[in-house]
């Protein structure tokens, strides 16, 4: 007998209205999920408010915990009663990224995953299809919280970029956004060994978590000029006809096109710049700074859920400290509307049953 559950659909820009929809069917290769809590994540914010990456009639949502409600014949390391955390990532698996083991690449990616193309996880249950333990299903430990294993996609992504980025012992390190993400950059590129980890935003209520959590340097642009700032606090690095920072590593979080610029002229010449957040605008780049400084760019996306849930279970990273607000399902359009005030909240999570 087919049962409905109450989803968040995605209708238009700035509306998502509560609805009565079929719980998915599963088969032998698909675990069927509970979801206990759902954060709100930048990229969701992009689709809310544009529509970006998602068409009308969409269940957004990928940052989740819940219980293992149904568990396919095939699918083993995981029964029913188990909490979970996940992400279905939808690669075809055939292209030329595929191919070469690169499936975050894989032009099908946004079409085919978990709130990305598959009904996500604003709802009272989610799938995960094709599930595999240890890859797109986790076993959450006992010692993570479910608040907390609902951030392990955002925490994921931190740890990579940090990754990405090679930080040397001792190495400066500037990141530019102190949400959920840049934090996790921050406490992770903490554990990397860098001498000097500085985050700057223009929320003080996230600076200040930030600062309880191990930053050691914390600035709003609102209090003077980011770049000075970091001239006066990480040093002056002079290049060709100029002067910049001298920030071994610029991580860039915030996906504002005028922090992308300034990533450019904090970083040390020869240094790394990596890309995390995702601009819905372009951002003017003077590529002379490209040549000149020739900084290692990166773009970083996606995560090693595994990995992040032992530095959770171990109390390497911190996280439900930066849960600021929980709400129902019912009211998501408040909650979203709160995740989009920095000045108001750091991580929103969505209560979608219990």
């Amino acid at each position: 007998m087919k049962h409905d559950m109450q989803a968040a659909v995605y209708k238009s820009p700035g509306k998502l209205e509560i609805e009565s929809i079929p719980v998915l069917d599963i088969n032998q290769n698909d675990v069927l999920v509970k979801v206990w809590n759902c954060g709100i994540c930048g990229s969701d914010l992009h689709s809310y408010k544009l529509g970006s990456y998602i068409e009308p009639g969409s269940v957004m949502g990928h940052e989740f915990s819940g219980l293992a409600h149904a568990v396919g014949s095939n699918v083993k390391g995981v029964k029913e009663g188990d909490r979970v955390t996940g992400f279905a990532i939808g690669a075809c698996g055939n292209c030329y990224w595929c191919n070469k083991g690169d499936i975050m690449l894989c032009p099908e990616l946004f079409h085919n995953s978990t709130g990305y193309g598959r009904p996500g996880a604003f709802s009272e249950f989610v799938r995960i299809e094709n599930a595999v333990v240890g890859e797109s299903i986790h076993v959450i430990p006992e010692e993570v919280s479910d608040v907390a294993a609902a951030t392990v996609e955002p925490i994921a992504v931190g740890i990579s970029a940090v990754d990405a980025a090679k930080i040397n012992p001792g190495d400066k390190v500037v990141v530019l956004g102190s949400g959920m993400i840049g934090n996790a950059c921050m406490q992770a590129a903490k554990q990397a060994g860098a001498g000097i980890v500085a985050i700057i935003d223009l929320s003080t209520l996230r600076l200040n978590a930030a600062k309880d959590l191990g930053a050691d340097l914390t600035h709003n642009p609102r209090d003077g000029n980011s770049l000075e700032w970091v001239k006066d606090n990480i040093g002056i690095g002079r290049y060709h006809f100029h002067e910049g920072g001298m920030a071994d590593v610029v991580i860039e979080t915030a996906g504002s096109p005028e922090t992308i610029t300034e990533s450019f002229e904090m970083v040390r010449s020869g240094g790394t710049i990596v890309f995390v957040g995702l601009p819905e605008k372009p951002a003017t780049l003077d590529i002379t700074k490209i040549v000149h400084k020739q900084p290692n760019i990166i773009g970083s996306l996606g995560g090693d859920f595994s990995r992040a849930l032992e530095l959770l279970k171990n109390g390497t990273i911190v996280s439900d400290k930066l849960v600021s607000h929980n709400f129902p399902l019912s009211s998501i359009q408040m909650a979203f509307k709160l995740q989009m005030d920095p000045n108001e909240s750091i991580k929103v999570m969505i209560t979608c049953s219990k």
